[in-house]
């Protein structure tokens, strides 16, 4: 959590990550809900472009994965958040997708106007020529239909620029669109 302002474009903070995906690997611990949401929201500023990132995603992956508890609006929120200069050209960052998007699925809470919003702005570097992003976007847009809170303009924008690179060919999308219009 405590990264989230520093970039990965300088090396001291690459050392760092290669250093700290040692460290997450050899946690027997599992993670709760709350460590994975903010050790992901803190990656916001750390692109998958470098090798370092990608390990440290790959670690996070199996942390998602062996995650017993259910994430709540705001853990999928953070989550996602942390992930907008992540490319999903990058089997890490697809690998870390698939998993949140179990934890997605399985969130018994109602998503409010702000979750959505930052879940969805994560995705600004995602293609949805992926199965695992469109699979992502598949279970977004059923919390998105759920919701029952007027959006604000600020969490309209940031719903709206996550989904940059995103492809209306793919029915996941439109699905997705259709429960924003809706908001």
């Amino acid at each position: 959590y405590g990264l989230q302002k520093m970039s990965s474009d300088h090396a001291e903070v690459r050392d760092l990550l290669s250093a700290l995906a040692i460290k997450v690997r050899s946690c027997e611990e599992d993670f709760n809900a709350q460590n994975v949401s903010n050790a992901l929201y803190g990656l916001q500023k750390m692109s998958s472009d470098h090798a370092e990132v990608r390990d440290v995603l790959s670690a996070l992956a199996i942390k998602v994965q062996s995650c017993k508890e259910n994430f709540n609006a705001q853990n999928v929120g953070n989550a996602l958040y942390g992930l907008q200069k992540m490319n999903s050209s990058h089997a890490e960052v697809r690998d870390v997708l698939s998993a949140v998007a179990v934890k997605v699925r399985s969130c018994k809470e109602v998503l409010n106007a702000k979750a959505v919003g930052n879940a969805v702005y994560g995705l600004q570097k995602m293609s949805s020529d992926h199965a695992e992003v469109r699979d992502l976007i598949s279970a977004l847009a059923i919390k998105v239909r759920s919701c029952s809170e007027d959006f604000s303009a600020q969490a309209v924008a940031n719903a709206l620029y996550g989904l940059q690179k995103m492809s209306s060919d793919h029915v996941e999308v439109r699905d997705l669109l259709s429960g924003l219009t809706m908001r």
